[in-house]
């Protein structure tokens, strides 16, 4: 099977598996818009994952692989508090935590990485969709 159909047939599998912990995690949670926040938070990951993995892939580089995750964290942190509302005094100590985590970690490795040149474990995944061995 051609490399790029089993590229894209894993990323419609991603994506279809996604949906369905969205949904089941969804179940009595907050709401905004109509729709759970837990699905807005699966739709933001998303989206920065996919954003940079255009450019990523193009450049066919890892070097924004941990600072992509550290971002996605600040993202699904301060939408998940903005979204459901929860401004009490344990919502924003958590979200506090879960940035100061992210803005330590992710720059560490993306430093990391720079210094080294490369991430070994991204060789031949990163030239193609096809998990490789």
């Amino acid at each position: 099977m051609q490399q790029w159909i089993i590229g894209i047939l894993g990323s419609i599998g991603a994506i279809v598996m996604a949906s369905a912990v969205a949904w089941a995690g969804a179940d009595q949670g907050a709401l905004y818009d109509g729709v759970s926040v837990f699905v807005w938070c699966g739709v933001f990951a998303f989206g920065v994952q996919w954003l940079i993995f255009i450019h990523a892939w193009f450049a066919q580089t890892e070097h924004f692989f941990d600072l992509t995750g550290s971002l996605t964290y600040m993202v699904l942190v301060l939408a998940a508090c903005y979204l459901s509302e929860a401004f009490d005094v344990r919502s924003l100590v958590i979200v506090g935590l879960v940035l100061i985590w992210a803005l330590r970690l992710g720059p560490f490795l993306f430093f990391r990485i720079q210094k080294a040149g490369e991430d070994r474990r991204f060789r031949t995944i990163k030239v193609s969709f096809r998990l490789s061995s």
